[in-house]
């Protein structure tokens, strides 16, 4: 989800915005501009529009023809500020990225609780845009201030710098994958009756059979997705916290264990 830099252990946290611009990623097409820009027309106008229309429709229904259409020009007018559909996504990420910020923590831990929290709070104000961090390389410049902050507060506490140069992809999985769901569920307005349907279907069980599952049935369905949200945001969390005491091995299959 986000580049994680690494940084010496004992290097304080990095500060957002310090320094140089980073630089364009790579894999980030520039536009070709084979069409004469239009006046009404800007990367900013596009992205803006992109924006809507995953807002509206959802990340499924986001192609070039659906943005023209919510501006109101050719799909071929957009060349001229964006090469392709991969760059609009990479605008977009990068646009949305830039309103994850992290307040003043105590500890990484409460460090990861936060971002994760904002990440979150960031998709639910953009639904659509969740399913497009999934299966792509979500990392933009926006997004490397608060990936650096994150990996300096991990080094400096002592995490292995494998660890650290993973958690980015894991949180990054966690999270959007979390918010996608929300996007997606078929449940809107009618969680309570299905719910009330499943606990009653898990204490139909053959107790026989399945004397756990059936002892478990309220507990299954306790709990808000928020409430879930952070009980998931814990696990990670202090699951981490085990590889400060018990470094990764190479012969568990981890690339490297230093």
């Amino acid at each position: 989800m986000f580049g994680m830099p690494e940084t010496s252990a004992g290097s304080g946290p990095a500060q957002p915005g310090a320094g140089q611009p980073a630089p364009e990623p790579p894999w980030r097409s520039a536009p070709r501009r084979r069409n004469v820009p239009r006046p009404q027309l800007s990367r900013e106008v596009v992205v803006a529009a992109a924006l809507q229309v995953l807002e509206k429709d959802g990340g499924e229904t986001l192609t070039m023809r659906r943005v023209a259409e919510q501006i109101g020009v050719s799909a071929s007018s957009l060349y001229g500020y964006v090469a392709n559909k991969e760059e609009l996504v990479q605008l977009v990420l990068d646009r949305i990225f830039e309103e994850v910020e992290i307040p003043p923590t105590g500890s990484w831990q409460e460090t990861l609780r936060e971002f994760g929290r904002a990440l979150l709070a960031m998709y639910r104000r953009h639904p659509g845009v969740a399913a497009l961090t999934l299966g792509r390389v979500a990392v933009t410049p926006s997004m490397l201030p608060v990936g650096e902050r994150i990996a300096s507060e991990l080094r400096a506490a002592g995490m292995p710098a494998q660890v650290t140069a993973f958690v980015g992809d894991l949180g990054g999985l966690y999270v959007g994958a979390f918010a996608y769901e929300l996007d997606v569920t078929p449940l809107a307005g009618q969680e309570s009756e299905f719910l009330a349907q499943f606990t009653s279907w898990i204490r139909s069980l053959p107790a026989d059979r399945f004397p756990t599952t059936v002892a478990l049935a309220d507990l299954a369905v306790a709990g808000s997705p928020q409430d879930r949200f952070e009980w998931g945001m814990d696990v990670i969390v202090r699951g981490l916290a085990t590889y400060l005491k018990d470094p990764p091995d190479p012969r568990d299959g981890w690339p490297g264990g230093s």
